[in-house]
Parts: C-alpha cells; sequence; structure tokens
C-alpha cells in the first residue's frame, strides 16, 4: 500500500509538472505592433499551427510552401505578421521576415519562407505573413519589410 501512495504522488507530481509547463509554453506567446511606413505590422510568435488534414488552422493562400507540422525537425512555433493600413486588413503585400537568436547563445540571421495564408474558413481579412518554424528558448530579434519599407525590429523572449 505504501508503495501505491508513493507511486501516485509521483504520477500526481509529474502531472503537475506538465501542467505547469504548458502554462509556461503559452505564457511565452508574442505579439507586438510597430509603424512601417502606412502600415501597422503585427508580429506574432505562437505555438506552431497545422496547414492540412482534419485539424488545419490555416488555409495556405500563396508565397513559400508552408512547414507542414510533421516536417522534420519539428516546427514548434508559428511566425507571423499581420498587416494593417488605415485599420483595414492588408490581404496582399510583399512581406520579408528574418530572425536572430541573442541568448542563450548568438546565432546568425535567418529567413522566414514567407507563406500567405488565411484563417481556415474565415476570408481576406485574416490574411497574414509567415510559416511554422523551430525555435530554441531565448531571447530574439525579427527583422520584417513591408513593400521595401524601412524594416521594424521586434525583440522578444520565448
Amino acid at each position: 500500500m505504501r508503495k501505491l501512495k508513493g507511486l501516485l504522488v509521483g504520477l500526481s507530481l509529474a502531472a503537475v509538472s506538465v501542467a505547469m509547463s504548458a502554462t509556461v509554453a503559452w505564457a511565452n506567446n508574442v505579439s507586438q505592433t510597430k509603424k512601417s511606413g502606412v502600415y501597422s505590422v503585427t508580429l506574432k510568435v505562437l505555438p506552431a499551427e497545422a496547414f492540412m488534414g482534419p485539424k488545419a488552422a490555416m488555409q495556405w493562400v500563396g508565397g513559400a510552401k508552408p512547414m507542414d507540422l510533421s516536417a522534420k525537425p519539428k516546427p514548434n512555433h508559428h511566425m507571423v505578421v499581420f498587416l494593417q493600413e488605415k485599420g483595414k486588413p492588408v490581404a496582399k503585400a510583399m512581406v520579408s521576415i528574418s530572425y536572430r537568436q541573442l541568448t542563450p547563445k548568438p546565432g546568425r540571421w535567418m529567413s522566414v519562407h514567407v507563406a500567405r495564408m488565411s484563417v481556415k474558413g474565415k476570408g481576406p481579412s485574416t490574411t497574414h505573413f509567415g510559416n511554422n518554424l523551430v525555435l530554441a528558448t531565448g531571447k530574439y530579434v525579427a527583422r520584417v519589410q513591408v513593400n521595401r519599407l524601412h524594416p521594424v525590429y521586434f525583440h522578444f523572449t520565448l
């Protein structure tokens, strides 16, 4: 009986640890907005999202091919940019996104293969630009350029 109680306590602690890890991962979602010319640029870094299959949340509209959740290495984040002009969503633009890890070990600039997508079933008003990718824990800087205007920089921590 004593062994069974110990096992149950161990399992309970493991469940709490997993729940806390999930909370930390969700707490690190990024959402920042800056201006570039006439555009309001919102960078979001979220958990990776499906483009195919019954659980698909995104619909590919154009640009680079979306990274599938089954890719190797498995993507863990969805880095995207939402654009607005005069308060209205922008569905077509030339967008480039690159990022660089700053800590724990500085890395080189990496380009995101930018896909144009919308939320499945929601239409052009939900258009955004970006892709799934693999990001480690650390501090980052992302550089976003829209229609060859001056780039905007976003600093964030995962």
